[in-house]
């Protein structure tokens, strides 16, 4: 059976579609890559991960500043997408319960029944 040849419209069009579609992969793994490290991180220990926290207060909020939009833009565009293929989203809280405390973070610890 042959083929119809294409339009360059058309082949044009699939092309599109091609980086479209490459587009959406990549968000997805990025957000799904970024809920991966978001629970490792929130799962640590308390103890370590107030260092980690403390470590560099700044840093972290700079960190914790910067994952937010970056976040909600790639959650908004996955959303536009609205395809069940592309279902990772970015989590946009912290994992945990954190206060800023003049001498940087504290971790409020889980309660004993989360911890089993």
């Amino acid at each position: 059976m042959l083929l119809p040849s294409l339009t360059q419209s058309q082949q044009d069009a699939l092309v599109l579609d091609e980086f479209i579609l490459q587009t959406a992969e990549a968000l997805n793994h990025l957000a799904a890559t970024m809920g991966r490290c978001n629970a490792s991180f929130w799962n640590l220990p308390d103890e370590r991960l107030a260092v980690f926290l403390n470590t560099n207060p700044d840093r972290t909020a700079a960190v914790f500043a910067a994952n937010s939009p970056l976040g909600t833009q790639v959650n908004s565009m996955l959303d536009t997408l609205a395809s069940p293929m592309y279902s990772a989203r970015v989590p946009l809280v912290p994992g945990r319960q954190i206060a800023l405390v003049s001498s940087g973070y504290s971790v409020i610890p889980l309660p004993p029944a989360l911890l089993a």
